[in-house]
């Protein structure tokens, strides 16, 4: 297996169909590819949803809400694919994602991220977002690191043992996955295609999880000895740091 695709749901029935076609129609792509989803416990109609899918690139696993950190690392557990890339479920892989990194795939690299287009509640294009070349530095001072299209070598997913799990849905979860690599030595390449779609809307970031977000990443970066958190302009929530720390 070259690819295991992870599907993160929790309530998103909205927004699950959209994003498992996109998992599963991939074009022009050459790599033997599974998609895993992770139902996190949903009380809504996903479960309905997935149960009327049949297709035998695609496995289900269903737990108790556990957050995010614990339901993606069930995923990866179960992946087979020497490469894994995670996908939240309200976010869609553009068609020819597999085909795009598939070429990449045999750099000594360790993680590849592309571009993405941003979307709306209704999958209207709200924005093209067009990252720069990989650079650790860039990458420290983002203060965020998408999950949706981050494809990692599986070997080093598993060494990690996935995401750290000390704090339930922390909000930078795939940001200190990424940090902990690069910590390690390892680099990432950049694909310079908009690959998959983010939707963004309310339930990103509240208020009240936005201050939670920056309490975790100044402990985060205080803890790994990283200098100041802070962030960029490449921050996916455009999050602007308070000047000042209370």
């Amino acid at each position: 297996m070259d690819v295991s695709i992870v599907v993160t749901a929790f309530n998103y029935a909205r927004y699950i169909d959209e994003c498992l076609d996109s998992c599963l129609g991939q074009k022009n792509a050459d790599l033997e590819y599974e998609v895993i989803v992770v139902d996190d416990g949903s009380t809504d109609e996903t479960s309905v949803l997935l149960a009327q899918r049949s297709d035998t690139r695609l496995r289900v696993l269903r737990i108790e809400n556990s957050g995010i950190e614990l339901a993606s690392n069930l995923g990866f557990a179960a992946a087979s694919g020497r490469f894994i890339v995670r996908v939240d479920a309200d976010d869609a892989l553009a068609p020819d994602y597999l085909a795009r990194v598939s070429p990449m795939l045999e750099l000594e690299c360790g993680f590849f991220y592309t571009d993405y287009t941003v979307i709306d509640d209704n999958s209207v294009t709200l924005e093209e977002v067009r990252l720069p070349r990989f650079d650790s530095a860039e990458i420290m001072a983002r203060g965020d690191f998408l999950a949706t299209g981050t494809l990692y070598r599986a070997d080093l997913l598993h060494s990690l043992g996935g995401y750290a799990t000390q704090t339930r849905n922390s909000g930078l979860e795939n940001y200190e996955l990424i940090l902990k690599l690069i910590d390690s030595g390892v680099k990432g390449t950049h694909v310079a295609a908009p690959l998959f779609q983010y939707r963004r809307h309310s339930t990103n970031m509240s208020a009240s999880r936005k201050a939670s977000i920056i309490d975790y990443g100044r402990a985060l970066f205080e803890r790994n000895g990283w200098g100041t958190f802070c962030t960029n302009q490449y921050h996916p929530y455009k999050l602007v740091l308070p000047a000042t720390v209370a």
